[in-house]
């Protein structure tokens, strides 16, 4: 192993999209479920992934699917309610992982999220040399060209590279570009898939 590539939310940062439901449902005055029945990762929501379209011409798409109207406050304060606290057993081992092999990231982000993980978590997020966010890369995983992409940047080749992430769609578009890379699907996952590249 010659870098090891990690996955962000889910594996560095916790993530959970029930709170921007639930935050997005009291300030609209419905119920969670009037949110979270209608949410999905539908055109829209990718497109804003890849930087194809902005913040606001997003929220228009999803007041649409969501039927319910909100200031941009409430739509962004429900939006990063997504990010959570970095996950604590993680991060306590990247400085000293960092130390022995060149640490990178590949998220799947937008702009908005961005902004908000880098100004909270900058301090859990210092070990990593770099972190690709598929909006400026134009492309998602699992999107093999994307961890092309990612592995030109890096430049070793793909076989020397570990990735690691908790969508097993993402794991398998890594493999297909040639990454070693394992399904972490939770905490106690990443931390034993860690250990292992001690």
């Amino acid at each position: 192993m010659k870098a090891l590539l990690l996955d962000l939310g889910g594996v560095v940062i916790d993530v959970d999209p029930q709170r921007c439901f639930a935050y997005w449902a009291e300030a609209a005055g419905v119920g969670v479920g009037h949110v979270a029945e209608r949410w999905c990762a539908d055109e829209a929501y990718e497109a804003f992934e890849i930087g194809a379209i902005g913040f606001g011409e997003y929220l228009e798409s999803l007041s649409a699917r969501l039927d319910i109207s909100l200031g941009e406050d409430d739509w962004r304060a429900g939006w990063n309610a997504l990010l959570g606290d970095p996950i604590a057993d993680v991060v306590a081992a990247l400085p000293a992982l960092a130390s022995r092999v060149p640490l990178y990231c590949f998220s799947n982000t937008n702009v908005v999220h961005q902004a908000t993980w880098e100004q909270r978590h900058a301090d859990a997020l210092a070990p990593f040399r770099r972190i690709y966010v598929s909006w400026q890369l134009g492309m998602r995983k699992p999107c093999v060209a994307a961890f092309q992409r990612v592995v030109d940047d890096i430049g070793v080749a793909p076989e020397d590279i570990v990735f690691l992430d908790d969508n097993a769609a993402n794991v398998r578009g890594a493999r297909a570009a040639g990454l070693v890379a394992r399904h972490v699907p939770d905490a106690a996952a990443t931390m034993a898939a860690l250990r292992e590249k001690e």
